[in-house]
């Protein structure tokens, strides 16, 4: 049954026995440990395996005597581990559970791949085994865009829980766009009041869209934080502008009117990139966010951005290179707050603080470019890997857009090979740090469609990137998913059900 896991840990060896939940484990805790988040592990718990009961109950350090149902966790770096703190064993015997671990997230693993467990056993019976284990990629993470159209609060927790069960790491909200603005920001409150919705084009509903308020942001942050996720948040400028111009037209060159956009693509709806209030603006964005979510990492945008606006503006066409300047602004104002700058791989040409980190999503050329220029590197190409808002098959049948990418393709996507043939003698100076999947919205308008775009394909990325090598046992990986996804239907999930290929 171990080995059926997604993705599949290090080492795996089975022992004799069985472990029975039939109640709460009790977690031995030390008494000065904050336990807040066994209330968060018991909800994403609950939610995937709709358990009777809650799968943990915190119990004292004092307490000596042998306890039934018993979960102990030790601070411990785990053996010949190259990343520690992402690293755990996880112990079953007949008699109790054991999770050695050096840090919040590989605790959070653990307990991940024990709750994966049990949606595989059915039964709550967990087969003896010790498992030790720990991710090639330090960066394993899921974008989703709640810009083209708006996910309730709820939407979000579920997501988060399914990270969680892949032990993925990164939860990237692309929180504006052309199409709407989520995130409130003090001092403009046009940019949710204007910016937040837009013409519908349906006789049911004149108007879509929606917004988060900061005290639900934070409760996400908190939530994924329990379950070893960092929380990244998105405001795309100084393109895909059009719903913040709407709401404050003066942050443009011209100071025109602009609206939220009903259409899909790119438009002429920049920031001016000479502008002081432009400044003052950017200064407040990334303030919010630097008090809203705790993670070290705050994205920028930087991506499709159409320089005309520029090349007719007095101020803007005098700069050297406005696309330079501003992008350049944006990345030190988030470094000013404390956080590192990411930005798309459009940015990987400018001369960006060395902290910077790209996401490149244009192909292998591109990011051994951003890699000899020095620059971290995030991959998530868009061809046949890891953008899940393309179709699963070449079928009119099928939902998505502008390409297709089968479960197999996703299932073949690991960073380093993805750019191993590209390599050459020619230094390269940056790092790969991993990889994400992305899942745009444009077509995807409500929760269930979520899981069904991305939660099979998501599943195939996260084995890439815990382990290093997709395909390395086709067949048995083939099969894995295939679990998977009966026991995700069985809970109610709405997952892709056809072909594979």
């Amino acid at each position: 049954m171990w080995n059926q896991i997604v993705p599949q840990p290090r080492t795996i060896r089975p022992a004799s026995g069985r472990f029975t939940v039939t109640a709460s484990l009790r977690v031995v805790l030390p008494d000065s440990e904050d336990s807040r988040w066994v209330r968060r592990i018991n909800d994403a718990a609950s939610r995937l395996l709709s358990l009777p009961f809650p799968l943990l109950t915190v119990v004292g350090s004092e307490t000596t005597d042998a306890l039934e149902s018993t979960l102990l966790i030790e601070d411990s770096a785990v053996p010949a581990s190259s990343t520690p703190a992402d690293g755990y064993e996880l112990l079953v015997t007949s008699s109790d559970i054991t999770i050695r671990c050096a840090s919040t997230a590989g605790r959070a693993h653990a307990l991940a791949t024990l709750t994966y467990g049990l949606l595989l056993s059915g039964d709550r019976s967990l087969p003896a085994v010790h498992i030790t284990d720990t991710p090639v990629s330090p960066w394993r993470g899921f974008m989703l865009d709640v810009a083209r159209h708006f996910f309730p609060i709820e939407s979000l927790h579920h997501i988060l829980d399914f990270l969680w069960l892949l032990r993925l790491n990164r939860f990237h909200l692309h929180l504006t766009d052309d199409q709407g603005w989520r995130l409130p920001v003090p001092g403009y409150p046009r940019l949710t009041e204007i910016g937040g919705t837009r013409p519908a084009g349906t006789s049911d509903d004149q108007w879509t869209g929606g917004s988060y308020e900061a005290t639900e942001l934070r409760e996400i942050d908190r939530h994924a934080e329990a379950l070893g996720i960092v929380v990244v948040p998105e405001v795309d400028l100084p393109g895909h502008a059009s719903a913040a111009l709407a709401a404050y037209p003066e942050l443009s060159c011209s100071g025109a009117q602009h609206r939220v956009e009903t259409r899909w693509g790119i438009f002429p709806a920049v920031v001016c990139a000479h502008s002081s209030e432009v400044r003052n603006f950017l200064t407040e964005v990334y303030r919010t966010l630097t008090e809203i979510f705790g993670g070290e990492f705050i994205h920028v945008g930087g991506d499709e951005v159409p320089t005309k606006p520029w090349e007719e503006c007095p101020h803007c066409s005098a700069l050297e290179d406005p696309y330079q300047t501003i992008v350049g602004v944006m990345a030190e104002e988030v470094i000013a707050a404390g956080r590192r700058p990411i930005a798309w791989d459009e940015a990987s040409a400018l001369d960006l603080p060395a902290e910077t980190i790209i996401i490149n999503w244009r192909g292998p050329e591109g990011a051994m470019n951003a890699l000899r220029r020095g620059y971290d590197l995030i991959l998530a190409p868009e061809r046949r890997a890891t953008y899940l808002d393309h179709r699963h098959r070449d079928s009119p049948l099928e939902p998505g857009r502008l390409g297709v990418c089968t479960v197999n393709d996703s299932s073949s996507f690991a960073p380093e090979p993805y750019v191993q043939t590209h390599r050459t003698g020619e230094p390269a100076s940056g790092t790969i740090i991993g990889g994400q999947a992305n899942l745009w919205t444009e077509g995807v308008r409500f929760h269930r469609e979520v899981e069904y775009m991305a939660f099979l394909r998501l599943a195939a990325v996260a084995q890439g990137l815990w382990t290093g090598a997709p395909g390395s046992d086709a067949e048995r990986f083939t099969d894995s998913l295939q679990t998977l996804r009966d026991r995700l239907r069985y809970a109610g999930y709405a997952v892709y059900p056809g072909s594979f290929e």
